[in-house]
């Protein structure tokens, strides 16, 4: 047929990038493609989440430890560097690009009962004013990928400069010593046990302190709640969209968008309605990115920053206690087994016959029976490897896990003090000094105790040295059954320091003051408690005094607060800091008027978010939502009536534009239009925006072949087709009115879109797309109809060169090797 003839001019136009077929089928609504970087994130049937380059190599992957968990969404972070999960639990974990470990995971259960309906992540710059000028001096245009690709490296590159401004964000953590690592012990997913987890954490490269954007994570839920957190896991809070929707059944959100330079975001609602659903677009107005403006990233970053630092300095905390409980049990299981021994025969314990034998050389029979038989030279080995590693590990977590982050605790809230005294008075943070204040107090009872502990581990450890070399003697010396010669006795009684084997034994083996400090007490302790005061009084002083007491070997008339005291009493705080400043930015957000949509059965929609004018133009903004229904939206239905029995017709793309004003970071609807295109008989699987200007549809016709469309879809595009938007009336579908139609329902109509069309007969048929909008770099991925593999196209036309070297023409379904290590689909139509 002349038709096919004329698809196979253009058949296969597209560069293959790569191609990959996995075990498992995957889970058709769990595919992201990452922003900035060539890898493909996708779960499968398993509900595993594995991540892919290009060349089908596996970087990474996440297993799913709850056999009950369902992956829900994938989303990845606008810098490309994080990868959100959302489950089916409420929980959504943050796993780190460079890494493949989680550094981060939030049960959201806690804000909703319902299962997250949406995940979006978008990227704000705080300045916007600023950062058009520079853009309008650059002369660039961007849209909401843009600043994925590069960064804000163009943008600083033309900064002017500033030593005030400079000055006020010079940022002191930069320059302290990173933290060690711990340990690996199964707590906190392991995120402190390796270099480069902890660098991704507390160490990268990228200055928060001279970063002017924010990224925005919304995970939304069927019940109709979002939550909004900034900078990964600040969060900010939980909102109901019912607000905006209040005369509707609940509203679900199912897709977010926005533009870097707008703090406006859209957000997406569907609606049930029996067997039908009604689509709402509803702004959200976060305010607290031009209000908060350059301080926002400062406040929560730095936020960010003491959330992590305090989850290490419980992680160390866990680990010194364990350390700590290990060197004392062996020793007391040691003792246990003489003491009772003791009292029977010589009413003493294993203290006093120490003591006696230190003093006047007299063993008790009982007492040396257990040095030989029991103990021997194999029992003290065992003593002593449990004692001196377990005050060399606890030395080793105070001075450089313990101090370290103290130090860099400290160091942030004195970042954040200096911005609650010194800040702007129109800016309202949520920053108290007074508050502020009472938890650099408690660091500094966390730092005099941390010096108290390293000093009582080194005189600890002296006196057990002590004690190890009397107690080995003392070994060696009941067991031989001949007396030494008196000169060799005299010698190694010399050697022996008596002082510290006696200050040991009748201090440290029984009773170590670590325990003191550690609040790991005897049941005879009967002292009263620390006296339990407000996060907000200071303690200091008295602190201070209680510790001298401990230091030089009193008992206070009180029982001492302990690590973990101090360490809980600076997490209330911590907890009371980010509630107020998280209360102050969440009544900076508001919700828009809801703006009714179309209604049917929903097959494929997205959404994208542009600023249609200059970049002076800041007023105004356009989100365009594609969508494809399953039934003709001729047949549009009201909320309170029921559907009517959909009408098989040629397949119809809708578009619907929404252009929204805003003022003083408020937005009001301008316009809302709507555009259709009919296609041929046939089946839309999905549908995608590529960038700005072009719409890319997977279509199969009639006859099985499929194709990729570049549709032209702004309004005022001289690109044909010229669709005509035209206002909406109602809530029901707008194509009433065939004024709204664009007619492409012939094949000859379709043939100048067709971008890329798969062999006659394949059973490879697209069934999910997924496309990566950076300039330069554009990359579509097609997922088959049988979920087992995809394959990537490059979406950004071939240089000249490389459009001459290969000879031009089309490109049939084997590979070869580009000279890039992937693989492209070679040319068979010459």
């Amino acid at each position: 047929m002349e038709l096919d003839t004329g698809y196979e001019d253009r058949q296969l136009s597209l560069n293959l990038l790569a191609e990959k077929v996995v075990h498992l089928p995957i889970k058709i609504d769990s595919l992201a493609y990452c922003p900035t970087m060539d890898l493909i994130a996708l779960a499968s049937i398993d509900e595993q989440v594995h991540v892919y380059r290009l060349n089908g190599q596996r970087v990474f992957g996440v297993s799913n430890k709850k056999p009950d968990c369902i992956v829900r969404q994938l989303r990845w972070k606008p810098n490309g560097q994080i990868l959100a999960i959302s489950y089916s639990d409420s929980s959504v974990s943050l796993i780190s690009a460079q890494t493949g470990k989680s550094v981060h995971q939030v049960q959201y259960r806690e804000h909703s009962e319902s299962k997250i309906s949406c995940l979006g992540w978008g990227l704000n710059y705080t300045d916007a004013e600023e950062t058009r000028a520079r853009l309008d001096n650059l002369n660039i245009d961007i849209g909401p990928d843009d600043p994925l690709n590069s960064g804000s490296q163009p943008l600083d590159a033309e900064r002017p400069l500033d030593l005030p401004n400079d000055l006020a964000f010079l940022d002191v953590e930069d320059v302290l010593p990173r933290l060690s690592i711990l340990p690996a012990t199964g707590g906190d997913d392991g995120i402190f046990s390796s270099r480069a987890s902890m660098d991704a954490i507390f160490h990268s490269s990228k200055k928060d302190s001279h970063d002017d954007t924010a990224d925005v994570l919304l995970v939304g839920y069927d019940n109709g709640t979002i939550h909004l957190s900034i900078y990964d896991f600040f969060e900010i809070g939980t909102f109901n969209t019912q607000l905006a929707t209040q005369d509707r059944q609940i509203c679900h959100p199912i897709l977010h968008s926005n533009h870097s330079l707008c703090s406006t975001h859209s957000l997406l609602l569907s609606e049930p309605l029996g067997s039908h659903q009604a689509l709402l677009l509803v702004p959200l107005d976060l305010r607290l990115i031009p209000e908060t403006g350059r301080y926002l990233s400062l406040l929560a970053s730095k936020s960010t920053r003491l959330q992590n630092v305090l989850r290490y300095i419980r992680e160390v905390q866990v680990q010194i206690y364990s350390e700590f409980r290990a060197s004392q049990e062996l020793p007391r299981k040691f003792i246990r087994n003489i003491e009772e021994t003791l009292q029977e025969t010589n009413q003493c314990s294993f203290v006093d016959a120490a003591y006696h034998l230190v003093v006047t050389g007299n063993c008790f029979p009982s007492m040396k029976e257990w040095l030989v038989e029991e103990l021997g030279d194999r029992g003290h080995k065992r003593w002593d490897k449990a004692v001196v590693s377990g005050y060399e590990n606890i030395g080793r977590l105070v001075h450089e896990n313990l101090l370290p982050a103290l130090q860099r605790f400290s160091v942030l809230i004195s970042r954040l003090r200096g911005l609650s005294r010194f800040q702007e008075s129109i800016t309202e943070l949520g920053l108290g000094t007074e508050e502020l204040d009472h938890m650099l107090d408690t660091v500094n009872c966390l730092q005099l105790l941390a010096h108290s502990v390293l000093i009582s581990v080194g005189s600890e450890r002296r006196q057990f040295s002590a004690f190890s070399v009397w107690l080995k003697q003392e070994i060696e010396t009941q067991g031989t059954t001949t007396s030494p010669p008196p000169d060799d006795s005299l010698e190694q009684d010399l050697m022996l320091d008596h002082a510290l084997i006696l200050e040991y034994i009748q201090g440290a083996m029984l009773q170590s003051r670590l325990s003191e400090f550690f609040a790991i007490r005897p049941d005879s302790d009967e002292r009263p408690d620390w006296i339990s005061v407000a996060e907000n009084v200071s303690i200091y002083e008295s602190y201070k005094k209680e510790i001298k007491l401990c230091n030089r070997g009193l008992r206070p008339e009180r029982k001492l607060a302990g690590l973990d005291t101090l360490i809980a009493r600076l997490g209330k705080q911590s907890t009371i800091l980010f509630h107020n400043i998280s209360e102050a930015q969440k009544r900076k957000v508001r919700f828009g008027e809801s703006i009714a949509l179309g209604t049917g059965k929903l097959l494929s929609v997205d959404m994208r978010m542009m600023s249609e004018g200059s970049l002076l133009a800041k007023d105004e903004y356009t989100t365009y939502i594609a969508v494809i229904w399953d039934r003709s939206p001729s047949e549009g239905i009201s909320r309170t009536s029921s559907p009517r029995p959909a009408i098989q017709t040629t397949p119809l793309v809708m578009i619907y534009r929404v252009v929204i004003k805003i003022v003083n970071g408020l937005s009001s609807t301008k316009a809302v239009e709507c555009a259709s295109i009919h296609l041929p008989l046939g089946v839309i699987k999905d549908v995608k925006f590529a960038d700005d200007n072009t719409l890319i549809v997977a279509y199969t016709e009639e006859a099985t072949k499929s194709h990729l469309l570049y549709m032209p879809y702004r309004k005022g595009s001289q690109a044909p087709p010229e669709l005509s938007y035209m206002p909406t009336a109602s809530e029901h579908n707008p194509a009433n009115s065939s004024d709204t139609f664009t007619e492409l329902s012939t094949h000859d109509a379709i043939k100048q879109y067709i971008q890329h069309t798969f062999p006659s007969g394949s059973s490879w048929t697209p069934e999910r797309i997924e496309v990566n909008g950076r300039k330069g770099r554009r990359a579509v991925c097609v997922v088959a109809q049988d979920r087992t593999h995809y394959r990537i196209y490059d979406l950004d036309p071939p240089k000249v060169e490389d459009s001459l070297g290969s000879g031009g023409g089309g490109l049939n379904e084997a590979t070869a090797d580009d000279g890039r290590g992937m693989a492209v689909e070679p040319d068979t139509s010459r």
